[in-house]
């Protein structure tokens, strides 16, 4: 559980005095970087443990994985029970939900009455029969947890900065490769002037209290000295000389109008830095932006670095250096039958099914290649790309279920039944209004967004191609957007 003697240590470390104060605007911009970083949107979620309707009508936080997927973490919650996957209860138990036995609890998740979920109501039961209530159930990282599977936030922040003192080891004390018998408190003392990070230099000798992870810090700076050798090199994570980075990207994509989060235009998650540069002012053009973090790597100033926990030798690969590295997919056809509520693109590599994850929202394309999944890839990377490509964007869902439901829906309904003419199947007006008024409006939503998007693709032949290789590429950070980045792997 993060407590509040947690976070009030952290915020201590943090401050160049170690004192904290509420009445300082630079200390409670730190406290808010901590809160942000922990995905924690106010303090009533610091010490809570279980779930609540309140914590089901939150949205998720930027920082989440989840963030942009779902309205709020009800929509989360709901997706689980009809997907049949485990929650995991206070006492440390796990549970599956019966869909038949909870009708009552899913047809509120549905109408978003969170409220009525709370109270000890106990309409939640399990496939064994058990009857719960809301509040048995553990606020897990899915469900707004600050704190995650490895840890939460704070600990990848304690790594990544670790991560930076290992590299400043190795560049600037030992100046070469450096082995187990170099990770002393003397050397990263000596190597915390190199560095400008999130942790403090207690927290990070303590995370190397975890042997696990020696080997990957050792390996990843050895491979990083070997390839990337420069003696004026500084090591960062979060600093303000980052921060500025990805603030010229939110300038440069807000005037675009581009949805695409800083984490997947850049996925770095440290930064080789040439003292030389620090004081140089990004530009706030994505493409001068791009081409300037190309230019940088390529002269071997600047060097984002995305970091994976490896075993042995580590592979560097190089993303977004140029059109060549962009690989590109073959759009074949869009398929959609009058059994299902979701629409297809087929491309060489696979498929991606478009439909919505959860009653009437999350409308989303579930990439599925021929060798591996993708994931999923949401509304606002849909729209990226088809603004990307010069084509229309898709309404929301909330717009498409406000449509149907007013007063005046006739418009929406004749281009559905247009489309669904040329994407689906002929058929008459009679046969389309007989079918439109006996499914819920989860599936109008679904079949309507889905299928427009394949109208559009279809329609487009010279935007096919682009389109659907953007949205493969999104999943790896590496539309034509994308920032050039190193990834270790």
């Amino acid at each position: 559980m993060i407590t509040l003697d947690k976070i009030l240590l952290e915020w201590s470390y943090r401050c160049y005095d170690g004192v904290v104060n509420i009445n300082d605007p630079k200390k409670v911009n730190i406290l808010n970087e901590i809160l942000n970083e922990l995905g924690i949107d106010d303090a009533e979620e610091i010490t809570e443990v279980n779930l609540s309707p309140t914590q089901l009508e939150k949205p998720f936080s930027k920082q989440s994985e989840f963030n942009g997927q779902y309205q709020d973490r009800g929509e989360k919650f709901l997706e689980k029970i009809l997907q049949g996957e485990e929650f995991e209860l206070i006492d440390g138990s796990k549970i599956k939900i019966d869909i038949k036995s909870s009708s009552d609890a899913i047809e509120l998740l549905k109408n978003k009455k969170y409220k009525s979920l709370g109270g000890g109501n106990q309409i939640l039961v399990d496939i064994e029969g058990n009857k719960h209530s809301l509040s048995h159930f553990k606020k897990t990282n899915e469900f707004g947890s600050g704190k995650g599977s490895g840890g939460g936030s704070l600990n990848t922040s304690i790594q990544e900065s670790t991560q930076c003192v290992i590299n400043a080891i190795a560049y600037k004390i030992k100046s070469g490769s450096i082995s187990k018998e170099d990770i002393t408190d003397k050397n990263i003392e000596d190597a915390v002037k190199f560095v400008d990070v999130t942790s403090s230099i207690e927290e990070m000798k303590s995370f190397l209290q975890n042997e696990s992870w020696i080997p990957t810090f050792i390996n990843t700076a050895n491979a990083l000295l070997s390839s990337y050798p420069n003696s004026n090199f500084e090591f960062h994570r979060g600093s303000k000389f980052v921060n500025n980075i990805y603030n010229s990207y939110k300038t440069a994509s807000k005037k675009q109008e581009i949805l695409m989060q800083p984490d997947k235009w850049n996925p770095a998650d440290i930064w080789l830095v040439d003292t030389s540069i620090k004081g140089i002012n990004f530009p706030i053009k994505l493409d001068e932006l791009n081409n300037t973090i190309i230019d940088l790597l390529s002269s071997g100033k600047l060097i984002g670095v995305s970091l994976k926990k490896i075993s042995g030798t580590p592979e560097l690969s190089l993303y977004n250096i140029s059109k060549e590295d962009v690989e590109g997919y073959t759009f074949e056809e869009v398929i959609s039958s009058n059994k299902s509520k979701e629409a297809r693109i087929k491309y060489n590599d696979g498929v991606v099914a478009f439909r919505t994850f959860n009653f009437t929202t999350n409308f989303a394309g579930e990439i599925q290649g021929k060798t591996a999944s993708h994931g999923k890839v949401g509304m606002g990377a849909i729209n990226d790309a088809l603004k990307l490509n010069n084509l229309p964007p898709l309404p929301s869902t909330q717009e498409t279920k406000s449509s149907f439901e007013s007063n005046n829906p006739e418009n929406i309904i004749k281009d559905f039944m247009d489309i669904y003419n040329k994407i689906v199947e002929p058929i008459s007006d009679e046969e389309f209004i007989n079918l439109f008024n006996s499914k819920d409006m989860d599936w109008k939503v679904s079949k309507y967004l889905s299928i427009k998007l394949g109208d559009i693709v279809k329609t487009n032949i010279a935007k096919q191609d682009e389109f659907i290789s953007d949205l493969i590429r999104y999943a790896s950070s590496s539309t034509k957007i994308s920032s050039a980045f190193l990834k270790v792997s």
